[in-house]
């Protein structure tokens, strides 16, 4: 072969290298979320928004809850997707709702805010607390995002009321049961604090209550019987804080960003380089971001692993070994 021939193989493979690298660079991934009007629709479409713009390309694949998206993570259906660390915990290890069934391909991208999630009431109805709640009609069931009912119990509990005590309303999602309390056939839903549809119930029958949980031991004892990784934060009002009218003690448990393990390594250190570099523009996509802490991104997470992308980009600023504590 000539040194010509030679040359132009040469030119050849390299510019099909460039072409292969710009092609993986610009590839497109799935982001699965709650629906529109959830806190994990919101937050995934500020990150998606934030990601393009520095050349990431993130496509948001809604669905009825987490549950129903986290299992496509794990399969690699779907790359990455947002979910609180509950329903994180049980899918790992393969427990209550994804009894026998561990996902063991999920890994964790980011910590990314607290999920401040209550329970609400009508402002001008006598339930203060969840202990007003017995003999109350709550939503149950959530068919489609089976963990909200495990959040429900444990803030029932902290007021000392079980499912017996209630009027069970069955429900699919977060969604239906936000419906069913504005059409006045549940007495409380329960959401993220800081989503969109809560503002909207808020609107629609004339003004919401959070209900402040109890923070003391005994109480968050009972709470942790259902959620282990639940811890209690107290809230000042703020804008998009529909029904927080003045600093309230609330339920919490964190959100995680999940990916599925088989993700290259540099694009979950680019997506980690991404979100810790603006966090001023994902709030300003979706202003419940304001509370994703850039210095808490790694922290210690039950039962699952960081992704090694995720891990190089921490250890790169510091970072890791991750922190522990809520």
């Amino acid at each position: 072969m000539n040194l010509r021939r030679k040359v132009i193989l040469a030119a050849g493979a390299m510019a099909a290298a460039i072409m292969f690298a710009a092609t993986a660079s610009a590839q497109m991934y799935a982001f699965g979320s709650g629906k529109q009007g959830s806190f994990t629709y919101s937050a995934s479409a500020a990150i998606a928004k934030v990601a393009a713009d520095h050349g990431m390309n993130l496509r948001l694949k809604p669905f009825g809850g987490q549950s129903a998206f986290v299992p496509g993570i794990n399969a690699g259906e779907i790359q990455f997707g947002i979910a609180n660390e509950l329903d994180a915990h049980y899918a790992a290890t393969g427990e209550a709702i994804y009894k026998g069934k561990p996902q063991k391909n999920l890994r964790v991208l980011t910590v990314l805010t607290p999920l401040y999630s209550d329970l609400y009431a009508r402002k001008d109805s006598n339930i203060k607390t969840p202990a007003d709640l017995k003999g109350k009609a709550v939503p149950t069931g959530y068919v489609s995002q089976k963990v909200l009912g495990i959040l429900t119990q444990a803030v029932l509990a902290n007021g000392g009321v079980t499912l017996d005590d209630i009027q069970p309303v069955p429900v699919a999602n977060v969604i239906g049961g936000a419906s069913e309390f504005e059409q006045g056939k549940a007495d409380t839903f329960m959401f993220a604090i800081g989503s969109g549809k809560v503002a909207e119930v808020d609107a629609k029958v004339g003004g919401i209550r959070v209900l402040p949980i109890d923070p003391s031991p005994q109480a968050m004892a009972r709470t942790r019987k259902f959620v282990p990784v639940a811890y209690a934060s107290k809230i000042k009002p703020g804008k998009g804080r529909a029904g927080v009218d003045a600093p309230v003690w609330v339920f919490a448990v964190d959100f995680l960003v999940l990916v599925n393990k088989d993700v290259p390594d540099a694009d979950v250190y680019k997506l980690a380089k991404i979100m810790h570099d603006n966090k001023a523009a994902l709030a300003a996509g979706f202003g419940a971001l304001h509370e994703f802490d850039p210095n808490r991104m790694a922290k210690e997470v039950s039962t699952l692993q960081f992704h090694p992308g995720a891990i190089k980009y921490y250890k790169e600023i510091g970072a890791w070994p991750p922190h522990s504590g809520s």
